[in-house]
């Protein structure tokens, strides 16, 4: 086997030494958005803040901060919980735009920052999804 093919994933036998070089080691930050009271209705908690957290959405994937987001909702249904991937520098600066969340601001969601490694997937396309923009990459 060449050792130029040794580190591609579809090779036979790559050693670990070449697999870790093909991690991506991009450093992101989870935000993890947790009701703080357990509700059976969380849509009417939220209602009140739902416009400025959707707009607070927006600015952040428009100054580029925010990775990904959405609703931690699956069929077993919704506690009104959700993740954000945001890009910081540091975690004390995803911390701060955690804490600027409209839900956290109301005291009716608690934000909690966590360190997130991207590694490895697969994308291919950048979607600004607000204004409906895409870029082929």
């Amino acid at each position: 086997m060449d050792t130029a093919d040794e580190g591609r994933i579809g090779a036979e036998d790559p050693s670990l030494d070449n697999l870790m070089k093909r991690l991506r080691g991009i450093q992101l930050y989870m935000v993890r958005m947790d009701m703080v009271a357990e509700t059976d209705d969380p849509m009417a908690t939220l209602m009140p803040y739902l416009r400025e957290h959707i707009l607070w959405l927006r600015d952040q994937e428009r100054a580029g901060t925010l990775f990904l987001s959405g609703a931690n909702r699956d069929e077993a249904g919704w506690d009104g919980s959700g993740t954000a991937i945001v890009r910081a520098g540091s975690r004390a600066e995803a911390v701060a735009v955690a804490e600027t969340e409209p839900f956290h601001v109301a005291g009716v969601r608690r934000n909690t920052v966590h360190g997130w490694l991207l590694n490895e997937g697969n994308v291919k396309l950048s979607f600004r999804l607000f204004d409906d923009e895409y870029e082929i990459g």
